[in-house]
Formats: structure tokens, sequence, C-alpha cells
């Protein structure tokens, strides 16, 4: 049974490019979120939480890059 949310993807995937970019820590990552996404900063904690709670999970179902190319 999937615990994330499969339409919240694209979010996922900015915050894993966020998190290997090294700017922020990931607990400070929802104005980052809100500001890049356009997310009320409610959902934007919802995503964060998710993202969190199934970062093993997305990693295996290949649904975030377990590497970037970071420009």
């Amino acid at each position: 049974m999937m615990a994330y949310n499969p339409e919240w993807r694209e979010h996922y995937v900015f915050l894993e490019i966020l998190r290997q970019s090294g700017k922020t820590n990931m607990f400070g990552a929802t104005p980052y979120l809100v500001k890049h996404t356009g997310l009320n900063g409610i959902t934007a904690r919802k995503v964060l939480q998710s993202w969190m709670d199934n970062y093993d999970q997305l990693l295996e179902d290949g649904v975030i890059p377990r590497e970037v190319i970071l420009w």
C-alpha cells in the first residue's frame, strides 16, 4: 500500500533536489515549497511531512532520484 501521494511527485522531486543542494536544513524547507511551487503553507507542510515520512519508499519506487546533477 502506498503511503505517499503520487500527485505530489513533482514536489517530492523538488524537495530531493533542494536536499541535495544543501541550501537548507530540510526542516526549514516549507518556505521553499511555497515560493517555488505555489502551494499554500499548510499543504507545503503536508508535502514535506509526507516526503520525510516516506523517504525510503520514494527512493525505492523511483519517485525521487538517488542523485541529481546540480548546475
